[in-house]
């Protein structure tokens, strides 16, 4: 995400954390279940604390399966063949799942850079495993969804981070239905915000988000 990347690795060089240490009086959070429509994963990323890992299923367009179970800090960062990084999925705190849908520009992804104070895990999934929006959706961060009809309304609806400063991030994008090329920008907002956006036709929808967010769908007939 290039707003993860602009906008927080500069608070990197003064920050201070302890990793694993949960200071709040609540009971701990769990990463929420990881919603697919099915279908094995193409490859399995897996490890405890900071690694890179290599992508194995080429230049084509795929949704990755990231969960964090730890108490502590967690970034991924998508690292072109020269190993530079090309956006950043994921930069939080804590446990965290959520979708990302990598290749589907022309910036592709060939590595994984994971840092994280526990275990994690990234499923590498075909673009056909998106769920389906045609009715209203709610999703607790970052996730890809498929619209199947045809010119609709999308109504956006993001709630904001409260463990955010500013309130959290939310960008929506849709691309081609089989994740080949870049159709629009829906949303691009910091803090809670809701709106509506057109929907020409089927497309799949990639919402990078701090928090949770939903989405319903209209048909314009």
């Amino acid at each position: 995400m290039k707003w993860f990347q602009r906008d927080r690795a500069k608070q990197r060089p003064d920050m201070v954390r302890e990793f694993g240490v949960d200071k709040s009086d609540e009971p701990p959070r769990q990463a929420p279940p990881l919603l697919t429509a099915g279908g094995p994963a193409l490859q399995r990323l897996g490890g405890d604390g900071d690694e890179v890992g290599r992508l194995t299923t080429g230049t084509g367009p795929v949704i990755l399966d990231i969960v964090h179970p730890g108490t502590g800090h967690f970034v991924v960062d998508a690292l072109d063949g020269r190993l530079h990084s090309q956006s950043q999925l994921v930069y939080t705190d804590g446990p965290f799942s959520c979708r990302a849908l990598v290749n589907a520009d022309d910036r592709p992804v060939r590595a994984l850079r994971v840092q994280a104070d526990g275990p994690w895990t990234v499923d590498v999934r075909p673009v056909s495993s998106a769920l389906s929006c045609e009715g209203p959706t709610r999703r607790p961060a970052s996730d890809v969804l498929r619209h199947t009809g045809g010119p609709a309304i999308a109504t956006l609806r993001y709630e904001g981070d409260p463990r955010s400063d500013d309130g959290g991030y939310f960008l929506v994008d849709t691309f081609e239905p089989d994740g080949t090329g870049f159709l629009d920008e829906l949303a691009n907002h910091v803090g809670p915000w809701q709106g509506e956006a057109a929907l020409t036709g089927p497309c799949l929808i990639y919402a990078r988000s701090d928090g949770p967010w939903s989405l319903t769908v209209r048909p314009l007939v």
